[in-house]
């Protein structure tokens, strides 16, 4: 089945494989989807590597029940209500980050035209690259396997596709076919528009795709071992930010019962105001006055001259008080006092919930870059100069740094205050924290180390290393700290020094070795140097108008004259007494 699959891509066909009776994944789950197909993409990028040689021999290894099952392994052992928001939350874990590499991102509507440009862009790649769609909850890949003699798409899907009775991937050389592969996975959603397709603005953002192109970074010889320890890894923090995500949601939530609570609270407060006020104002008569015809002539009959002391308090208080309160059995008064006790009640409740919350509640603060709120687990705290900034704001002025080779790295708050002349410094560790890309903190550490160290490029081995700064200042020579090499040279002509010796950059000093090391002598006059090749020891400087004789054994002048007569007599007197003749 392999060789008949592989021939009909050959020669420009289709050819889609079916898997039927896997167990599928739950239905609109994006996180299962994505690790389904990172996976499928990393364990595929391995098989091209591992093959070394052209797509036919990788067809057959995709076209196999076992590459479909091993990306839907790994998603049996995440748990089922847990999910994360974004495609980014999947893949920045440790087995997919050290296997994969983002190139470039794309956002658009998914028809053909979308497919066939980003299938373009990727057989542009010298390699084997993949395209990872998005658009919750659906998420599919499409993988170029790189060939001279020409590149073959792969396409799988870890969701069943309508009128397919199990999971299938799709091998094609054709850009159009593979599009049109693409584009029935992927439909465009035309609900909520116009007949036509023309949807509002709200519609065609939800119906727009994201798409992300991979290429394979160089694999680690790593054992079985310590690869599922990796993936054990990755699937533990995936679960840890999960969780995260859920507490966040909820805290949300009790956050939003908590102020429709209060809401509620105030909106009975107000009707229980309303209501007093309305029994107290219905129900309570005013006090018959005591100065009424019948209190008077009730007490004419006892004593008209000579008033009591009661009746004239009674008097008094009829004229401060014109009400009477109600009895205790007054259906009004308890109806009042429920609603109160009720009050008081959900009151208190409502007062725990809110202690409750606040200790459990997550701070905020404020931004001084974009001006924003964050919870304060999103904080980045740079220590020499207290400030805070949200983790956004720290790795974007980070990276931009970076990439200007800019070092020591300062807090952005600080260098915006023209009056602060100490700014704070942003260090290593804090570097590590923000999430920076491995290529930037691999210029971060050069940086870091420059401080203290000079980067050195040896011309023998032509090997670049670092070496000690006040070293490398103090000596007027440097020397390869590399193993086996050792080169010596000097830092201001760049010349070789061999064998250690005393080095001068005009090489007057290296001559002067030499002359020492061949014995050579020096004209006694002019100072030439002169080898004496055959002959006595009688020698004659050449260079004209100097005349000198000299003894080549014992250095001495004879004399200077160009007189024949002069230089035998000289001579004659010479080599009488010279000791080494």
């Amino acid at each position: 089945m392999a060789n008949s699959v592989v021939n009909d891509v050959r020669i420009g066909k289709e050819q889609t494989i079916t898997f039927t009776g896997i167990d599928l994944l739950p239905e609109r789950n994006l996180t299962l989807y994505t690790l389904a197909v990172l996976t499928f993409v990393r364990t595929a990028f391995a098989t091209v590597e591992k093959s070394q040689g052209s797509w036919d021999d990788v067809i057959p290894q995709l076209a196999t029940r076992q590459a479909i099952e091993e990306p839907l392994t790994i998603c049996h052992r995440w748990s089922d209500h847990l999910h994360l928001d974004t495609f980014d939350d999947v893949f920045h874990v440790p087995i997919f980050e050290r296997s994969l590499r983002q190139v470039t991102a794309k956002f658009g509507r998914p028809d053909a035209k979308y497919f066939q440009e980003a299938l373009q862009e990727m057989l542009s790649i010298k390699s084997s690259v993949a395209l990872i769609t998005v658009r919750p909850p659906v998420c599919m890949a499409c993988l170029k396997i790189f060939d001279s003699e020409g590149d073959v798409f792969v396409v799988f899907s870890p969701r069943l596709i309508p009128g397919q009775n199990g999971l299938s991937v799709t091998f094609c050389k054709s850009v159009e076919l593979i599009a049109h592969r693409l584009c029935n996975i992927m439909p465009i959603m035309d609900r909520g528009g116009t007949p036509g397709g023309n949807l509002n603005w709200q519609a065609r953002l939800l119906s727009n795709c994201t798409s992300y192109i991979f290429v394979p970074r160089p694999s680690d010889d790593v054992d079985g071992a310590l690869e599922e320890s990796i993936i054990y890894s990755s699937l533990s923090l995936l679960t840890m930010q999960a969780e995260h995500a859920d507490l966040q949601r909820q805290k949300q939530a009790l956050v939003k019962r908590s102020q429709d609570l209060e809401k509620k609270a105030e909106d009975l407060r107000r009707r229980l105001q309303g209501e007093k006020y309305i029994n107290v104002s219905r129900h309570i008569e005013p006090r018959p006055a005591l100065r009424s015809v019948n209190k008077y002539t009730w007490l004419s009959n006892h004593d008209e001259d000579h008033p009591s002391s009661a009746q004239q308090q009674d008097s008094e208080d009829s004229d401060s008080d014109d009400f009477a309160i109600p009895p205790d059995d007054d259906p009004n008064l308890k109806l009042v006092l429920e609603l109160q006790r009720a009050f008081d009640d959900e009151n208190l409740e409502l007062a725990t919930q809110r202690d409750a919350l606040l200790k459990t509640a997550q701070r905020h603060y404020h931004c001084g870059i974009c001006l924003d709120d964050f919870p304060e687990d999103d904080v980045v705290h740079i220590d020499t100069c207290e400030h805070k900034i949200c983790r956004d704001c720290a790795r974007g002025h980070v990276s931009a740094k970076i990439n200007e080779h800019r070092f020591p790295v300062l807090c952005p708050v600080c260098t915006a205050d023209p009056r602060n002349r100490n700014p704070g410094e942003i260090s290593g560790f804090l570097v590590q924290l923000l999430g920076v890309s491995e290529e930037q903190y691999a210029t971060w550490v050069e940086m870091e180390m420059a401080q203290f160290s000079v980067l050195i490029n040896c011309r023998k081995c032509n090997q670049s290393a670092f070496v000690d700064r006040a070293d490398a200042i103090a000596s007027d020579s440097m020397q390869c700290p590399l193993p086996r090499c050792g080169h010596v040279w000097c830092k201001k002509c760049q010349q070789t020094i061999e064998n250690n010796v005393e080095h001068s950059c005009d090489g007057s000093k290296e001559f002067e070795n030499l002359v020492q090391q061949k014995q050579w002598k020096y004209c006694p006059s002019c100072r030439t140097p002169i080898e004496k090749q055959f002959g006595c020891n009688h020698l004659s400087c050449i260079v004209p108008g100097c005349n000198t004789h000299f003894c080549y054994g014992c250095g001495v002048t004879i004399n200077r004259t160009a007189v024949p007569s002069e230089i035998v007599a000289g001579k004659t007197a010479h080599f009488r007494t010279c000791r080494l003749h």
